[in-house]
């Protein structure tokens, strides 16, 4: 996907925001607080149907206002000619509405699936530092890219997780088996081929991964591998079975693959205590661009890729490699930086550069 133009109305700071990216290196440069990140906000709205900083959606419908709409228009990577067009809004009360190609009955799921998004973000380092939901979301962003099937399987699963939890809430002094058995079959039926798809995806990640790394950190050797959610010894229907006391006693499904996660291993021991914070930084750029890559071979589309504060969050030899990787993966990017002294040099091409100042945000040409 390539964004061609992009509309904003009561979104954050903007009042009314218009702008045409260019197809590749996009660079957004300001002041802190004058609407850079704002802007790239409003792009990954369209990938995730939410925003990646915190405070819900009011924040993000302009003070006075009583809804913000977001429109975008652009065609895949291959085929310029393929125009599609997405839009959003939603009001003060929470009501929301999602347009793809003129049609009212788009889903979230459906929308996030025809604008791949990825982000690096100072937060980014969470994927490693953090805990098991956001590797658990890394993941199962890339398997809903690539297999088809998946959301089906996810969204089933985790409507069966909820019932379950609900009988073993209402019913710790009084469980049934019998009445738990139709629940526990269906965890095992959805859950067995999210993990199967899950561990298809990671073991392809690593064969992405690994030589991305590389360049940012040739002396360490990674590894990549999914924790399923339960003993890997034993079978999903077999841990569920021997974990139901547990279960009663805490009121929710202890085992299974919502407790899934993706273990990262450098040098043999666990990322997050081998590297240091800088090293943990590219490892996750590395992902990202891993993920990005694979995408492209396994389905030929193109992601979005936003970068949040580049300058801050990598050193200069690191900002170059990061921005040739970034340039040689042919996808649409979008950066955002306080000041652009010396950041159009790490690329091939002069990057479309756009500059914001309060609230307002034009096309900048260097002399």
């Amino acid at each position: 996907m390539r964004i061609t133009r992009f509309i904003a109305n009561n979104f954050r700071n903007f009042s009314h925001l218009e702008v045409k990216p260019g197809p590749g290196i996009n660079v957004v440069f300001g002041e802190n607080g004058s609407g850079k990140t704002s802007f790239l906000e409003g792009i990954y709205l369209f990938g995730f149907g939410r925003s990646f900083r915190p405070g819900g959606f009011r924040p993000l419908i302009k003070s006075g206002a009583d809804e913000f709409t977001l429109f975008c228009e652009g065609h895949d990577a291959s085929d310029v000619d393929s125009q599609q067009r997405f839009g959003m809004s939603r009001n003060v009360n929470g009501d929301h509405q999602l347009r793809i190609n003129g049609s009212k009955e788009a889903r979230l799921a459906d929308l996030a699936k025809n604008v791949p998004v990825q982000l690096f973000t100072p937060e980014s380092v969470e994927v490693i530092a953090g805990g098991p939901s956001t590797r658990r979301q890394l993941v199962d962003w890339g398997v809903f890219h690539v297999e088809h099937s998946f959301f089906g399987l996810w969204s089933n699963y985790n409507k069966m997780l909820r019932h379950r939890n609900k009988l073993l809430k209402t019913k710790r002094l009084n469980y049934s088996q019998a009445e738990d058995k139709y629940w526990v079959q269906q965890l095992c039926l959805y859950g067995q081929e999210i993990t199967e798809q899950r561990q298809g995806y990671v073991e392809r990640l690593g064969k992405y991964l690994k030589p991305i790394a590389q360049t940012f950190l040739p002396d360490v050797t990674l590894d990549v591998s999914l924790k399923v959610g339960w003993d890997s010894n034993k079978t999903l229907s077999d841990a569920l079975s021997g974990s139901i006391s547990n279960d009663v006693k805490y009121g929710h499904t202890s085992v299974g693959p919502h407790k899934a996660d993706l273990q990262i291993i450098a040098d043999g021991v666990a990322a997050k205590e081998r590297l240091s914070r800088g090293q943990i930084k590219v490892l996750v750029a590395s992902m990202k661009l891993a993920q990005a890559r694979l995408l492209n071979e396994a389905t030929g589309l193109a992601c979005i890729i936003i970068v949040d504060d580049l300058t801050s969050e990598l050193d200069r030899d690191n900002q170059r490699k990061f921005c040739e990787l970034l340039e040689d993966s042919d996808n649409q990017v979008f950066i955002s930086s306080v000041s652009i002294d010396s950041l159009s040099d790490n690329f091939k091409k002069e990057p479309a550069m756009f500059h914001v100042e309060h609230g307002f945000l034009k096309r900048h040409i260097e002399n």
